[in-house]
């Protein structure tokens, strides 16, 4: 009795829920003549993720994150991450049109490479975004964000496997491009 109430209530649920497939993509990038530096972000993050509530203005799923860094100066200095975690969009409007995004990426992995050394790294990272996106036709929904992502390295380890303890933070603000799917 207890597996037929529950199948009952999620297909009662699911009725009702929306679904989104969502990926915004953003590079930036600065010179510095002085110091002959040059540094650019590129961050792209995609969400896969259903509705909750009646109004539909919520949406919670899973977030995919690839965040790349490179910093040049008489040395090449880069980091690449793959980083997974939820993610919460909520929506302001019942047009779904301005938005608030939060994601916390409790998995976050990859290569770092400083001069000469290169290491595997891993840690966890914190997405935030606010945007708009606009209809242009009945699922595709195309607009722009600000992002906000923020990655803390907490574990190195070194080519010859070598484990250490680290506290790096790598913080980065962008403008992204937004494509959307919706289905309701």
């Amino acid at each position: 009795m207890k597996k037929i109430l529950l199948a009952s209530l999620f297909v009662i649920n699911s009725a009702h829920a929306a679904f989104m497939i969502d990926t915004t993509a953003g590079f930036s990038s600065t010179t510095d003549s002085k110091t002959s530096s040059k540094t650019s972000d590129i961050s792209s993050h995609t969400f896969i993720g259903a509705s909750i509530g009646s109004k539909q203005r919520a949406y919670i799923g899973q977030n995919i994150t690839y965040f790349s860094q490179q910093l040049t100066t008489a040395t090449v200095n880069k980091i690449n991450t793959l980083e997974l975690g939820p993610r919460l969009t909520y929506f302001f409007t019942d047009e779904n049109t301005f938005y608030v995004m939060a994601a916390w990426n409790p998995y976050a992995k990859g290569k770092r490479t400083v001069g000469t050394t290169t290491e595997d790294v891993s840690g966890y990272a914190f997405v935030a975004g606010l945007g708009a996106e606009v209809k242009v036709n009945r699922n595709f929904y195309i607009g722009g964000s600000l992002s906000y992502h923020s990655l803390n390295i907490t574990k190195a380890i070194s080519a010859t496997n070598v484990a250490t303890t680290a506290s790096d933070k790598y913080n980065s603000m962008m403008p992204m491009i937004n494509l959307s799917l919706r289905f309701h």
